[in-house]
């Protein structure tokens, strides 16, 4: 249900955004207002806190965002927050984002490394997988010393595994099957 609401809830700041034609200024302010809830989490719990008057949590909203963000992106924030809904707006940035990149053809790489890649080792990765899925690529990198060597890359909802530590729990498995 959570998701159905979130989603409706983006679209229709999306479909505003295109009318005004700042979806990507509302991508990225609707990103620092998320990262704002996500780091204060306190201030997400006052505006959900139902003893606290509307009135009031506008006016904390107005203190924060007001000049910081598109005034319709201010007015959206004040809304679900009326309607109980603030709490979604992980989910409603993460929707927008979605619906963002699809409309403009750009797809989400997440890559793992056991140590950080270089720059041109970043630039040749993003480069092939921008041919490999005909579209832009916005890449996240993270380390992760566990898998030891390689790399992980996630696609969607596809993930290629050449990590060291996955290439040496296959072999063991193999060496348990051969002996048992």
């Amino acid at each position: 249900m959570a998701d159905i609401v979130s989603e409706r809830y983006a679209l229709s700041l999306y479909e505003v955004a295109a009318d005004e034609k700042k979806e990507k200024a509302y991508l990225d302010e609707l990103a620092a207002v998320s990262e704002v809830f996500r780091r204060e989490p306190d201030f997400l719990k006052m505006l959900l806190t139902p003893s606290i008057a509307l009135e009031d949590k506008q006016n904390v909203l107005r203190k924060v965002f007001e000049g910081r963000i598109e005034t319709f992106l201010l007015n959206f924030l004040m809304l679900i927050t009326e309607k109980g809904r603030v709490g979604l707006i992980h989910d409603m940035y993460q929707a927008y984002k979605e619906h963002y990149y699809f409309e403009n053809g750009i797809v989400e790489v997440r890559a793992i490394t056991a140590k950080p890649m270089s720059e041109a080792l970043t630039e040749k990765l993003k480069a092939k997988m921008s041919a490999v899925t005909g579209k832009q690529v916005v890449l996240e990198t993270s380390v992760d010393e566990s898998i030891l060597g390689g790399i992980v890359v996630k696609l969607g909802n596809e993930q290629f595994d050449t990590s060291l530590r996955t290439r040496l729990n296959e072999i063991a498995a193999r060496l348990t099957n051969t002996i048992a």
